[in-house]
This record gives C-alpha cells, structure tokens and sequence, in this order.
C-alpha cells in the first residue's frame, strides 16, 4: 500500500503534506510510506478520494485474489459509513460489481432490490447456513438484507438473536458487522411501522457491548427510539453529536422526525 501511495505521489507531482493534507498527519503518512505503519481504509479511500485518483487505477496493480479482498473491506467500509456516494460510484466504475452494488445501495436506503431472481439466488449461493453466523456471514447480512422480504429477514435475525452466544463479540470486526446487521433491519422495520420489532431491535443494539466502533450503531438506536416517542429535544441532541463527530453521512440517512 506504501509503496503504491508513494508512485501514485510521484506520478501526480505532489509532496507528502499534499497528499494525505486533511486527512492524516505528514508524519504518519511518511511512515505509511516507509511501510512503518498500516493506513486503514477510510484513511486510504479519503487521500484517494481527494486527489482524485480512481480505486481501479490504485488497486490495479494487485493481483486479483488480492483486489477483491481489498474491495470487500473497502465496501464493507463504505457500508459501516454509510457512503452511498462512494458506492454509486464504484457501481458505475466496475460492471463486474453492479448487481452486489445495486443489493448492497437498496440495503442502505431500506428498500426490497430490484433484482431477476437467477441474480438473487448467484448472491445467496454464497451465504452461509442458519445457526452459523460467523464475520462474514454477518457481512453479508449487513450488505444483502435488500434480498429479502419482511418475513424472511425476522426468521434470519431470530436465528441470529438465538444463536448471539456463539457469535465472537470480542472481535471488532464481527461486532460491527452484527451492530449493521441490526441497524439495518431497524430501518426496514421502522419503514413497515412495525413498532414492536422495532423495540425489540432497539434493546438488541443497546445491549450490544460498548465498545467505540459501534458508538454510532448505539446512537442510531437511541435515534429511532426518540423517533418514536417523538422526543424532538433528544433527536436535536443526537444530530449535534453526530455532526460534531464528522458523521454527516449518516444525517441524510436517518429518516427524520
């Protein structure tokens, strides 16, 4: 990634304070360079983002197991911030991604896909089974929930909700992707004014661990319960720490009261 960063700087004319300004520190990003530390990549997708630089001209020199590895993380990065640009974009980017991208885009605005069903079921041949509810399933979940209908997401998130124990809370990763998971199905639910799941999801999210990574999932929870309990008071005071915390992404997502 260093190294490639460092190419990409060279062939655009510009000095390390140019091109990672705003987004991390000179220093770090000369040790990104010097393969002394690893940029995560919401870091990564910003320094691009800004200099314009395509996702397919910076990962194209990786070969292609490795490509797809990164664009998994980068799309479950950009599900987890809710970057609904970024995803549009890379769905006109990469005809190889359009049918995920157009799943993954309907999941974030809590909508059913519009898909042939030969393109659902080529999505679904990769999940898993019920009661095995590992990272990547979750992932998936979190990502494909628009393949399904109301009905059959309760019967998934009530296998998920009887089988939390043998979920691995303590891995960052897994509890993110069951944070989304849940968050997700709280916006469909919420949109098919079913107030009792809705409860019912809430408490879930709340009782999650608290750990930072899922500071926003909590806050949307604490949201949709002030939606309705029509708390405007506590509605304005979640927004205010949502924008303080750079999460505007989310303000356009969330329905409002």
């Amino acid at each position: 990634m260093g190294e490639q960063l460092r190419e990409i700087r060279d062939s655009l004319n510009l000095t390390q304070t140019e091109m990672c300004a705003g987004v991390v520190t000179e220093s770090f990003y000369s040790r990104v360079e010097n393969r002394k530390s690893e940029i995560n990549i919401d870091d990564l997708l910003a320094i691009l983002k800004q200099n314009h630089v395509s996702i397919r001209d910076f990962f194209g020199v990786f070969d292609q197991s490795m490509q797809r590895s990164i664009q998994y993380c980068c799309i479950q990065s950009a599900i987890n911030n809710r970057n609904l640009a970024w995803l549009k974009k890379v769905q006109t980017d990469e005809p190889g991604f359009e049918v995920e991208l157009t799943a993954i885009i309907a999941t974030l605005l809590n909508k059913k896909a519009h898909l042939s069903d030969a393109a659902r079921r080529k999505i679904k041949s990769n999940f898993g089974r019920l009661g095995q509810w590992d990272e990547t399933a979750l992932w998936n979940m979190a990502s494909f929930m628009s393949l399904y209908d109301t009905n059959e997401l309760k019967i998934l998130i009530t296998d998920i909700w009887e089988n939390r124990d043998s979920i691995n809370l303590n891995n960052s990763s897994t509890l993110v992707a069951l944070a989304n998971v849940m968050m997700n199905y709280l916006g469909r639910l919420y949109q098919a004014k079913a107030l009792g799941a809705v409860l019912e999801t809430i408490h879930f999210i709340k009782d999650l661990p608290t750990n930072p990574v899922i500071m926003f999932q909590k806050l949307v929870a604490i949201y949709y319960l002030a939606l309705i309990n029509h708390d405007q008071k506590r509605l304005n005071l979640i927004i205010q720490v949502l924008q303080k915390n750079g999460y505007d992404n989310y303000l356009v997502w969330l329905p409002k009261g």
